[in-house]
């Protein structure tokens, strides 16, 4: 089982050898609660080979999702999230193991089961702590040996999510009318400790807390879930907020161009699409997310804009209009105000995530990674069932294939 997630997930932690940091048949005292002391109990180290402290983040969501599809419940132990000192791993079960131990069956079963749609770890007190890598994945052959997925029927629907009405919306709950309102929105956003924000420098924090409340951050654990951690992010220096974000399912593209003289019309800015525009010698660095695109081409952010007077107010923010070359920020304010100051002068980088951001009624060709089913990637790219069974004549009733390529035709899903 362990081969087969190893040759689905073909990454850099060595699943099956090098990357095993417990088995079966052994305990390392409290921390396991006996869940190692039977057969089909593992855990996965997840910290960069020759490295004592540098964890492979973005790797986790991939390893798990091709764990469970080789058989094994698998979840992300955090630092410190089973005791004092304990490291983070991935912790997994092989389903199916006779020789399990209670511990271990209860993770699979129990309350706080995968099945049922939780971590594994039964609450000291409320309910236990909900799976963060989304429910079970349950084969034939599970089902045979009589497990099932006993979540709530709601739980278990996919519901095509229309990302770019998200987008807006999320974007917009942070527009402020003044400066001190702009205050209490860094406050809101709580990216420094003790009301430390300044709307000054909350760009980064900004851009992934419009991200996370939309729903678009990469799922599972990582520092992305945190906001604090795209504060002063460069992506020429510590590489963030880019690492963040996993090539398997980003691009990140780098223009020398500045932005007040690149063609926006040849290649034009998406929905999501992530920007870090660099300064010259008189300008600043910015991050923002493009929020909006309308059905003239014309490119919308909402950020922390600096106005005449040197203060920040979050605003919508026209970037540039196809229809008027000498309109926007990119154009204007951004480029030529001695006043507000100067960004993107150095060129800029644009992460965009794979697919996705395509315009609506795009054919992409996805190739079906671990976990993917007809309704999960109907969600992911608001397409619909009809479109992606018809366009591909798939059987319903069959499992897609992993390494399988799918044409997706993305974004005809909910109206906007």
């Amino acid at each position: 089982m362990l081969e087969y997630a190893a040759e689905l997930y073909n990454g850099p932690l060595d699943l099956a050898n090098a990357a095993l940091s417990q088995g079966s048949y052994s305990s390392n005292g409290p921390a396991s609660f006996g869940t190692h002391l039977g057969g089909g109990a593992i855990d996965i180290s997840v910290i960069e080979p020759d490295s004592i402290k540098k964890v492979m983040y973005v790797e986790i969501e991939p390893a798990i999702r091709a764990l469970r599809v080789a058989g094994f419940a698998a979840w992300v132990r955090d630092t410190n999230e089973l005791m004092a000192g304990s490291p983070i791993h991935i912790h997994a079960i092989a389903i199916g193991d006779r020789e399990l131990s209670l511990t271990a069956r209860e993770q699979l079963t129990g309350t706080a089961g995968y099945f049922a749609g939780y971590a594994g770890v039964p609450a000291e007190s409320g309910p236990p702590a909900l799976d963060r890598h989304g429910g079970p994945i349950v084969c034939a052959w599970m089902r045979a040996l009589g497990y099932t997925d006993t979540r709530p029927l709601e739980q278990q629907t996919f519901q095509a999510m229309n990302w770019q009405t998200s987008l807006k919306e999320a974007a917009q709950k942070y527009v402020a009318a003044t400066y001190s309102d702009t205050i209490q929105i860094a406050f809101q956003v709580d990216f420094r400790p003790g009301n430390n924000e300044d709307p000054s420098n909350m760009c980064g924090p900004l851009a992934g807390a419009i991200l996370r409340d939309a729903g678009l951050l990469p799922p599972g654990l990582g520092p992305w879930q945190a906001v604090k951690n795209f504060w002063l992010a460069n992506p020429q220096g510590d590489g963030r907020p880019w690492t963040f974000f996993s090539r398997r399912d980003y691009d990140v593209y780098h223009f020398d161009t500045a932005t007040n003289q690149f063609d926006f019309i040849q290649w034009p800015l998406r929905p999501g699409d992530f920007l870090y525009t660099y300064q010259e010698r008189d300008g600043y660095e910015h991050m923002f997310i493009v929020t909006e695109v309308d059905e003239q081409g014309r490119a919308y952010t909402i950020t922390n804009n600096k106005q005449r007077d040197l203060t920040y107010i979050v605003q919508r923010v026209l970037l540039y209009d196809p229809t008027d070359l000498t309109a926007g920020a990119f154009k204007n304010d951004w480029a030529n105000s001695p006043h507000v100051g100067r960004t993107g002068m150095k060129g800029f980088d644009v992460l965009r995530r794979k697919g996705v951001s395509l315009p609506d009624g795009t054919e992409y060709v996805h190739t079906v990674a671990p976990g993917d089913t007809l309704l999960s990637l109907v969600a992911h790219f608001n397409s619909t069932p009809e479109a992606l069974l018809e366009r591909n004549q798939l059987n319903p009733a069959k499992p897609l294939l992993v390494g399988q390529k799918l044409i997706v035709t993305v974004n005809i899903g909910q109206a906007r």
